[in-house]
């Protein structure tokens, strides 16, 4: 969102997890639900971005700039309500082979598809938080657009404590 190149492992300081997201700034309709419901999780959950742990929300759309990119971080801060969390929100912008490869490690498929007006200016797309260890490991998946305060509370400390999840 500032305009500078940033490495992913930046985020990861080896102590304390992070949220990530995949989606599209400019997106119609899920994308921005997606955001909703973590944001809604997050105002319950006794942690807070920044000093807890980090969000990462990466653009899958190679056309969306930083300036799209910073104007949703301020949407979703304001949302959330504590701006002193704001150094913990990232919402990050890149080039097409980034994405791809970020997309690829995470295991999250997406394809470019027509919109309304007949431009391939959308995305066909899960909807999915991935909560990873402080090492930069997937620990736990959650897909839709809600989510449950007391998973994500869970997630974070087992997280921060290395442990990856287990399906059930």
């Amino acid at each position: 969102e500032t305009g500078k190149t940033v490495r992913l492992g930046q985020y990861f300081d080896g102590k304390h997890p992070v949220l990530l997201t995949l989606v599209y700034y400019k997106c119609p309709i899920l994308c921005s639900e997606e955001l909703k419901g973590l944001t809604g999780a997050l105002e319950m959950v006794n942690y807070q971005p920044g000093k807890d742990f980090q969000i990462v929300a990466i653009s899958i759309d190679p056309t969306e700039t930083p300036a799209v990119a910073a104007s949703k971080k301020r949407e979703y801060v304001t949302y959330y309500g504590h701006p002193e969390s704001a150094s913990g929100w990232h919402f990050l912008t890149g080039q097409k082979p980034a994405i791809q490869s970020i997309a690829k490690t995470a295991g999250f498929g997406y394809v470019p598809m027509a919109g309304p007006d007949g431009k391939m200016n959308q995305f066909a797309h899960a909807s999915s938080i991935e909560i990873v260890t402080p090492e930069g490991k997937i620990a736990q998946y959650y897909l839709g657009v809600e989510y449950s305060p007391q998973d994500l509370r869970l997630g974070l400390i087992e997280a921060s404590n290395h442990k990856i999840g287990r399906a059930s």
